[in-house]
């Protein structure tokens, strides 16, 4: 089953993680060590009691899983530094952790190749532009210094279209007939009204406007 998840945040912050500042390095490190390296649980005897955090490799482990985060993948991408092929799959895991918790929401949907086609030719019927589907959210290069690796698109729309697309999909949801995108796309426009409120609050604490950023594992 595939995933679609949505993040509301500048995509200047996010390519700004790839050599980023020293003070905002240590922000997004100690992201990525609550995400990554929860506090241990008191030992109970059974197996989990015996797990460690996810950058701790277990004993013995013959090899390091191409998408298993280590420390130093972290310190690669804020230095800036080259990402070696078989590091760039942990690596996008790694960004995509640290944009959940620099965002200022996120939502997500469960959607295959086939049921995000249909979702987007269901808007489509509606009066839905193209030009704000979500193929075309997934097809628009974040520029970010990570090259593509399979099973992973990542696209984003800027602060306007983000807006567009919560116009424009509420406009569509009376000729929208199946239940199942009923609900999609109700939930969705509902999420993305919240990119106002998230614009204004940014303003007030100096940061960026928001963008909209997605993920799609197929």
């Amino acid at each position: 089953m595939g995933e679609l998840r949505l993040y509301a945040i500048g995509i200047d912050e996010v390519r700004g993680m790839f050599g980023a500042r020293p003070d905002e390095a240590q922000r997004l490190r100690e992201i990525a060590a609550r995400a990554l390296e929860p506090e241990p649980v008191a030992p109970s005897g059974g197996l989990l009691s015996r797990l460690g955090p996810i950058f701790r490799r277990p004993p013995g482990a013959p090899v390091i899983s191409p998408t298993q985060p280590q420390p130093a993948d972290l310190e690669a991408l804020l230095a800036g530094d080259y990402i070696p092929p078989e590091r760039v799959g942990a690596t996008w895991r790694l960004l995509e952790i640290l944009v959940a918790g620099s965002a200022w929401g996120s939502t997500k949907m469960e959607l295959t190749a086939r049921s995000l086609d249909d979702l987007d030719f269901a808007l489509a019927r509606g009066g839905v532009s193209s030009a704000v589907g979500l193929r075309h959210l997934l097809n628009s290069s974040t520029s970010v210094s990570l090259v593509p690796v399979q099973g992973l698109m990542v696209g984003y729309h800027p602060y306007p279209k983000a807006l567009g697309m919560a116009s424009a999909y509420r406009s569509a949801m009376p000729e929208i007939k199946d239940p199942a995108h009923q609900e999609l796309v109700s939930g969705l426009v509902t999420w993305l009204d919240g990119f106002v409120h998230w614009a204004e609050v940014a303003q007030q604490l100096g940061r960026p406007t928001p963008d909209l950023v997605g993920f799609w594992v197929s």
